[in-house]
């Protein structure tokens, strides 16, 4: 019986999302939220191959010195392993800080935006927003694999 319900709700799921197609918007809304809940993982989901590799290099660092990599994470509020950070990619590093605690409470107010709209060119896009303080932003998105994501980091 469980497995007859589960099986329903991912048909179900899969009908919704094949129903309409994702907007930009939709894609920050979606990181903002993440970032706000410490949701790291599904923040990593949003944020394009261009912007994680900004992280590849700290990643290599993080490598080289695993166990004091463990030390810091661990002042952070993030538990991992040598072996975990042995196998960690950008997206893995970028979920573990966005993630940790301190960054969930230090980001937590600067995110209270809205999400006013966007641009699309093709598969590139352009969202606009405005923050807490009412000041217009905007931030630079690209298509890939079929979700929109951030093109690079936020810089505020």
């Amino acid at each position: 019986m469980k497995l007859v319900s589960i099986l329903s709700l991912t048909v179900m799921f899969v009908l919704m999302a094949c129903g309409e197609e994702a907007l930009p918007e939709d894609s920050m809304t979606a990181f903002v939220t993440a970032v706000k809940t410490g949701d790291g993982a599904a923040a990593a989901s949003y944020m394009s191959n261009h912007a994680l590799s900004v992280l590849d290099v700290q990643l290599v660092a993080i490598k080289e010195n695993p166990g004091m990599s463990v030390t810091y994470f661990e002042t952070m509020g993030v538990e991992t392993t040598e072996s975990e950070i042995a196998d960690w990619t950008s997206a893995d590093l970028y979920a573990a800080i966005i993630g940790s605690p301190g960054m969930v409470e230090e980001l937590g107010n600067k995110l209270d935006l809205v999400v006013n709209g966007s641009e699309i060119d093709g598969s590139e896009a352009v969202v606009f927003f405005t923050t807490a303080d009412g000041d217009e932003e905007e931030i630079d998105m690209i298509l890939e694999d079929g979700v929109w994501k951030l093109y690079e980091m936020p810089s505020n």
